[in-house]
């Protein structure tokens, strides 16, 4: 993984080649942390392309930004195409390679095959390539959103575009300003719904998409798309326990390619715990695993973690974290997510990232992906759940049946009452497109309650689940309710935050590249065609992903309750060791003047939440650290701060 930037400008525009130099090296300056190894600059006729590089394959010569000579075709790329070496040998008769880079294999392929070129690689990326013989910058992105790419829209009808909006604004071409409505987006959806960004005029390329930009007119195509509507597989069990081994073999090998070392994080769950055990063997039993502890008992997954790593003989490593820890790594997740959050949790994530980099390791495979292909969230066993009790809405049992997930809830007569109000959301119309996840969004859409009179209404027009539902395609819409549940959850939770806030950022943050074979194509259009009971079996999640893992990964994994990731929040912000940052930002003068919240309201949350022995809620410390991580995005990029004059300097530019 890498970082990229650029911006095209005027063809002949000879008068200002100082000031495009200048903007360029400053842009690619400002994401040296997604690519420390190297930084390169080009300035061409009409475009100008940079790149921060983690150097991954071919240390040597995969040196970018990559030009043709023969066509002057340039590629500036941020990923890996893991199924370079087959695209090789299949280029190899018609184009004459250079360098054994994956990089070079997406020049060859555009050249030989145009930009469907993409629909051949496996891999996670996004790119821009100029085409100076029609003078055409085109853009895409990976199929799962694994790798950003924002682009803004300029006067004269150019175009500027870069791997963070950081860059957009370092160098000059945006001014920072908060956009309400991605920030509406983001409160109830956990991530503005793309192209919205958290920014005005600074857009996001959706995930399986291409972008043209030729003579002022930008134009968006999709290529490809998760299919849960296909017909089931009538293949049995063990034939289907065959193909998921053949398929994850295969996905976990073309994520080892690498020319430095493969280590993976291992979180005590049963997705990384099988892809350690995977990969182990590949390895030949020279794995490094790393893993977050923390202090609080009520988030450490260790004991499991330890079961996995003795079974399997890794070299295993961990980092712990204490409540004091989190509050002071908040500003860097914000600074590197670019959006408001509603969790803490991508915070240990930054920390393990810069851990695992100071041991000298830049890739790690994780287990994203696994829970939202296999059915392993409870928002699906609730989905099943709350699809039965929709056939007799007025029942009295059926809505018991969710103590199952949720063995706190009391059976009081009172909660039970609360448990329909809180559940029952929707149970009239359980065909709605939408229906899954009506609990989830309501239950974050609280957070609204909140904002500042002026703020929400500024924006009361703009609904959040409509926008999502919007960029959903009509087909779906008659797609079986689990299969509109698995869609919806991909194209918002997994794209928009577990593989951008939580992933890619809190991974690049520390130039630490995460892969993901659970995300490879094969994988993902396997688990499509596996018959919902085989992968949700009753309420029993992922049954056949455990039925392959059974004697690869200790039994306790396998027989341990879904244990859902999550970081303290309440502590970490407002307890006895809550950093000073917080107070500042947190107090009602602050938070008054971003104008985003209500100062009163958030000055009574934040007491309630300080008062010793306080049961605080969900609900409670969402909204509190919504509050803290929108204050932090309007302190990171309202005040422009300038990249070091020596970071700028050390981009080495070339000249076409």
């Amino acid at each position: 993984m890498c970082g990229i930037a650029g911006f095209t400008f005027p063809a002949g525009d000879a008068a200002a080649p100082a000031i495009h130099a200048d903007r360029l090296r400053r842009m690619t300056a400002s994401i040296k942390h997604r690519g420390p190894d190297a930084q390169r600059a080009l300035l061409l006729d009409g475009a100008a392309l940079g790149h921060a590089r983690l150097s991954i394959v071919d240390l040597a010569s995969g040196h970018q930004p990559m030009r043709d000579e023969a066509t002057g075709l340039t590629v500036v790329f941020n990923g890996e195409i893991f199924n370079h070496v087959e695209l090789r040998e299949q280029l190899s008769g018609a184009y004459a390679f250079r360098t054994r880079s994956d990089t070079e294999v997406i020049l060859a392929a555009f050249l030989t095959w145009g930009i469907d070129c993409v629909r051949r690689f496996e891999g996670q990326w996004a790119f821009a390539l100029w085409d100076p013989r029609d003078r055409t910058l085109w853009m895409s992105r990976d199929r799962v959103g694994i790798c950003p790419l924002f682009y803004a829209q300029l006067p004269g009808g150019h175009l500027a575009f870069a791997s963070e909006a950081k860059a957009l604004f370092a160098g000059g071409l945006v001014t920072p300003a908060l956009d309400a409505r991605g920030l509406k987006q983001t409160f109830q959806l956990w991530a503005p719904v793309a192209p919205r960004t958290s920014f005005e005029g600074v857009s996001l390329l959706p995930p399986a998409h291409v972008a043209k930009w030729r003579d002022g007119t930008l134009t968006l195509q999709r290529y490809w798309d998760l299919d849960f509507g296909v017909t089931p597989d009538a293949a049995d069990a063990p034939r289907l326990l065959e193909e998921l081994g053949a398929v994850l073999d295969r996905a976990v090998r073309l994520r080892l390619r690498a020319d430095v070392p493969v280590a993976a994080y291992l979180s005590g769950g049963l997705d990384s715990s099988l892809l350690c055990a995977l990969a182990q063997e590949q390895l030949g039993g020279t794995l490094r695993t790393f893993s977050v502890g923390f202090a609080h008992a009520r988030f450490d997954e260790r004991t499991h973690q330890a079961a996995v790593a003795e079974q399997l003989r890794t070299e295993h490593r961990v980092v712990e974290m204490r409540d004091g820890d989190i509050g002071a790594l908040v500003p860097g997740v914000i600074f590197h997510a670019e959006q408001a959050m509603m969790r803490s949790a991508p915070a240990p994530f930054l920390r393990l990232s810069g851990w695992v980099r100071d041991q000298g390791i830049k890739v790690v495979l994780t287990g994203e992906g696994s829970d939202e292909m296999f059915l392993g969230y409870d928002l699906f066993k609730e989905t099943q759940v709350r699809q039965f009790w929709a056939r007799q809405p007025a029942s009295k049992y059926r809505p018991l049946l969710l103590r199952r997930l949720y063995p706190t809830l009391s059976v009081s007569q009172q909660n039970v009452e609360l448990l329909r109000e809180f559940f029952g959301t929707g149970l009239e119309t359980p065909d709605a497109l939408g229906f899954s996840h009506l609990v989830r969004w309501g239950n974050s859409g609280r957070i609204l309650r909140f904002l500042a009179p002026e703020f929400a209404a500024k924006v009361a027009d703009e609904d959040p689940v409509a926008s999502v539902l919007a960029t959903v395609p009509d087909a779906v819409a008659k797609w079986r309710p689990l299969a509109r549940a698995q869609y919806l959850e991909a194209r918002t939770l997994l794209s928009g935050y577990l593989l951008s806030a939580q992933g890619d950022r809190m991974l690049l943050g520390n130039a630490v590249e995460g892969r993901f074979p659970f995300l490879d194509t094969s994988v993902m259009e396997f688990a499509a065609r596996v018959p919902e009971r085989l992968r949700l079996r009753g309420l029993d999640e992922k049954h056949l992903l455990k039925r392959f893992a059974k004697g690869r990964v200790p039994a306790s994994i396998l027989e341990r309750s879904k244990f859902p990731y999550r970081a303290p929040i309440a502590g970490a912000l407002v307890g006895p060791d809550a950093p000073a940052w917080a107070r500042e930002l947190l107090a009602p003068e602050a938070v008054a003047a971003t104008g985003v919240f209500d100062a009163r309201k958030v000055e009574r949350l934040v007491a309630k939440l300080r008062a010793p022995n306080s049961a605080e809620s969900e609900a409670d410390t969402m909204a509190l650290f919504a509050v803290a991580s929108t204050q932090l995005l309007a302190h990171h990029f309202l005040k422009p701060r300038p990249v070091p004059q020596a970071d700028v300097d050390a981009v080495q530019l070339e000249a076409a």
